[in-house]
Parts: C-alpha cells; structure tokens; sequence
C-alpha cells in the first residue's frame, strides 16, 4: 500500500477485518508517523476482529518483492479547494479535473516502472484518477492491471439501491466525471441488469452524489478491500472498474485472480464502451489517445508550452512546467 490518507486507511481498515487469507500489508508513506498509526489501527482492527491471518507493518524503503502493489498517493490533493482555495483550485475547477493528470500520475508512474524492470512479476492497481491515468501508464508501457473507486462507486451505489447480492447482474459504463451529475450536454452513466438496459440510473445514485466525497472514501475502501481479498483468494469476481488494462474511463469485469477481461452487455462493443468513456474524459478536462495528452481548457496564456497538449515521452517537461503554473497561481486569489 502506498499512501497514508484517506482512502488508503479505508482500504487498510476494510482488509483488516474482511481478509481470510495468510497476508502481510506493507505500508510506504512520506510521514512514518502516519504509516506507524494506520498499521497500528488496522492490526488492532483484525485482532479483535479475530482475522490473525492479516498483519500490517510500515515501510521506509524501496518496494521488497511483493505479489502486488496499490497506489493511493498523487501529488495533488483533492482537497486543495477546501483547505487551500487559489487562483490554481480556481482554474482545476474550470477546466476540469483532467488538468491534474501529471500530478495524479506520478507516484504511479514511478512505482509502475520499478515493477516493470523486476522479475517478481507483481501486479499494480492505481486508485488516483485510474480514468486517465491507467491510459498514460499503458502509452508509457507500463502494465497496470486496472484503478479502484469512481465507477467502483458508483456500481456499488446502484447494486445497494437494486438490492442485489453482488454486481454479477449488474454492468455500467461509466466515467470520473460521472461522480457528479453530468451537464445537460453529456450522457449519464450507462447501466444494465441482466442486459436489460436500467431506465432511472440517476435516481439511484442521487444519495451518493448528495453525500460528500470525503466519506465517500469509506465506500470505495471497502469495495477496493473486498476487490484485494477476493484476488488474493483466487475468486472469481464480477465487479466495474476503472482504468482495466490501461483503458479510459470505467467497464464492467470479470477479475479471477489476476486475469482480467472485460464483460460488456449484450450488443455494446468494446470500441462503442472506450468511445462513450472518451467523451466523457473530455467533459472532465482530460482525454490520453494515440500516444498524446490533450487539455479541455485553453491554455495559452497561461503555459504556453501545454497549449497544444503534450506526446506521452514529453511527460517530465510537462509535469514540470504544470508545477509552474500551480506554484505561481496558488499565490493568487480565486477569481
């Protein structure tokens, strides 16, 4: 586990007490202090939840050989808006959340490289901004197996709101930008059950998008938890995630183990899926296609050098001059 904030601690806090199978958790974070308390929390958690199998320790060094790595840290809270607003939370909320993807993307990308160039054949699941970022990950060549929350949330919304046992009968195309209800110009998340097409999809999420996305964490880390533990367990496991094999946007799956394939609903194509997902990443500021990245927002008058988008290879000087322009607009006012 990588990351010690909220939704790293809700998957930990889930795992602690839902995991039957012999585990160790490492936790990496830039805080020891925060790893040290997350772990002693969830190792308390399984103890009186009788769970012995799972234990969690705190890490302050490189990866060791693992059977897999989850990513809950970016380098850009999102957050920012309420604790800190500038002219730079300004402009994120105007141009859309795409605009972070640099920052969202780097921890993955780092540790998603280091897996790559080992030999322990560990996989990686990116829970910041996995719409967007898996694809990047994917142009860049680095394997990553799918993202946990946004479409992960909302199947879980509307399995509780239908009352089913599981998401075996239930299949959604849904994006990031979904977590909001989308403007009038944009399609709503798609969902069926049993292949049948579902009518009122936005009456069943109405109590998720009422409810705000801090404690939203606890839902997501907890459908993450049981996501984990059934892979761990070699289940096979019917659920909706995003980012799966580096792919835009979220899709209805089939997990056994780590084998993924996508399980789209009678007459729905995989190219007809990845269009509708496309543009909805354009409605959220952000669209990776053909090897490029390109920016909902016009930019030119205030980094010129990402106005036209940039090629995936180009990464480090974009995120570079990105840290610019948040550096100097968040010693601005909002507005």
């Amino acid at each position: 586990m990588v990351g010690t904030g909220r939704l790293a601690r809700a998957v930990c806090y889930s795992l602690a007490v839902l995991c039957g199978t012999p585990v160790k958790v490492i936790v990496i974070g830039r805080d020891a202090g925060k790893a040290a308390q997350l772990c002693y929390i969830a190792n308390t958690r399984a103890a009186v939840s009788g769970r012995p199998l799972i234990t969690f320790e705190p890490w302050d060094d490189d990866i060791p050989e693992v059977d897999g790595v989850l990513v809950c840290a970016s380098s850009q809270s999102p957050w920012e808006h309420s604790v800190a607003p500038s002219a730079w939370t300004a402009l994120v909320r105007r141009a859309g959340f795409g605009i972070t993807l640099p920052f969202q993307a780097e921890p993955a990308v780092r540790i998603g490289r280091l897996l790559a160039g080992r030999d322990d054949g560990a996989w990686l699941i990116n829970a910041c901004f996995p719409d967007a970022v898996n694809p990047l990950l994917a142009a860049l060549g680095v394997p990553v197996l799918c993202g946990i929350g946004n479409i992960a949330l909302l199947a879980a919304s509307a399995q509780a709101g239908l009352g089913l046992p599981d998401q075996s009968r239930l299949r959604l195309l849904a994006h990031h930008r979904h977590l909001r209800e989308p403007g009038p110009d944009e399609q709503e998340v798609l969902a069926w059950q049993d292949d049948q097409p579902i009518e009122d999809v936005r009456s069943l999420l109405a109590a998720q998008r009422a409810t705000g996305r801090a404690e939203l964490n606890d839902v997501t880390g907890h459908a993450a938890a049981l996501l984990v533990t059934g892979m761990l367990a070699g289940k096979v496991v019917d659920t909706n995630l995003p980012g799966p094999l580096g792919m835009p946007g979220g899709y209805p799956v089939r997990l056994h183990g780590t084998e993924l394939t996508l399980r789209l609903p009678a007459g729905v194509s995989e190219s007809e899926a990845v269009a509708y997902n496309q543009r909805a990443a354009a409605a959220d500021g952000v669209v990776v296609a053909d090897g490029g990245v390109t920016f909902g927002v016009e930019l030119a008058g205030l980094a010129p050098e990402l106005a036209d988008g940039f090629g995936v290879d180009e990464l480090p000087a974009a995120t570079a001059a990105l840290y610019a322009l948040r550096e100097r607009l968040r010693g601005e006012k909002p507005g």
